[in-house]
């Protein structure tokens, strides 16, 4: 049977984090209308009505063949979306009318080019109705407003990339849940971790003005996150998953690989089966935590 790692660290309380308010942080949020019109016609289109067409309009699949003195005008069978430039912006936009089975004498990159258009497939949209937007089969979609709120969505999800606001918010629901949680710390473990804090602080560049309340402030950083780890334990008790000692073995292979100069034991040294586990069980937390917060921003965010 594999053996299972346990900090000495217990929680007799888990405090649920999913209880702590975060509505103060979600701010700073404007849905691009332009950005949700894109994206609404981008899955409208996968539904539209697709027919031949003899004459090139905006937006149009176009298949051609071109030549120039230009090896990148130089295609057979050509396909492109006239006016979205994703082969050439340039000669994309001269497309939009001209006519199948004709040949045209065209600019690009400064050299003639002169082409063939094959083929011409222009998509109706279907109107975005209730009805329409069930009938895509796409999870979760209802009607129009549940595929609006499916695009924006997707702009929150780059608004979360990019901004502070999820970050703090994440912050404070760690800071809570260390300190509404009831932990039973090990002294030895904790021992521990108070000698990898003043490692720690021993490294820190020289600060202007620090003083001891500051650097007692950063070791009860390093000391909240055993508390945790103990918390994250016990979260993936609850989940019915654990962390085992061939984990951690596989864990210091990986290292040999990245370490190639280092053997095994000092490995083993310098990265510890608790170091591991506290580590781990607290990143358990800390992935359970940012799945909450980008689930209060997303359902926020995305009511229309």
């Amino acid at each position: 049977m594999t053996e299972t790692i346990q900090l000495k660290s217990r929680a007799l309380e888990v405090f649920d984090f999913r209880r702590v308010d975060i509505s103060s942080f979600i701010t700073g949020f404007v849905p691009s209308e332009d950005q949700l019109k894109k994206d609404l016609n981008r899955v409208l289109k996968r539904y539209g009505r697709r027919e031949d067409v003899s004459r090139v309009s905006g937006g149009d699949t176009v298949v051609l063949s071109c030549y120039s003195e230009d090896p990148k005008y130089r295609k057979e069978d050509l396909t492109v979306i006239a006016g979205r430039g994703l082969f050439s912006r340039e000669l994309e936009n001269q497309l939009i009318g001209l006519e199948k089975e004709k040949e045209y004498v065209l600019s690009a990159g400064g050299t003639p080019v002169t082409l063939q258009i094959s083929r011409i497939t222009h998509t109706t949209l279907p109107e975005l109705t209730d009805e329409t937007a069930a009938s895509f089969g796409m999870e979760g979609i209802t009607c129009a407003a549940d595929l609006r709120r499916w695009c924006i969505k997707r702009q929150v999800e780059t608004f979360l990339l990019e901004s502070e606001k999820a970050d703090e918010a994440a912050a404070y629901v760690w800071q809570e849940t260390a300190k509404r949680s009831r932990i039973l710390r090990d002294p030895e473990e904790l021992a521990l971790v108070s000698a990898y804090a003043d490692g720690k602080i021993r490294d820190l560049p020289p600060v202007e003005d620090a003083d001891d309340m500051d650097m007692e402030q950063i070791r009860q950083i390093f000391i909240s996150e055993l508390d945790l780890a103990a918390v994250g334990e016990a979260l993936m008790e609850q989940d019915g998953k654990c962390l085992t000692k061939e984990d951690y073995e596989a864990y210091i292979s990986r290292l040999e690989e990245a370490y190639p100069d280092r053997t095994r034991a000092q490995l083993r040294e310098s990265h510890s089966m608790f170091d591991y586990a506290r580590e781990q069980y607290a990143d358990y937390l800390a992935q359970r935590i940012d799945g909450y917060v980008s689930a209060c921003f997303i359902d926020v965010l995305t009511r229309v």
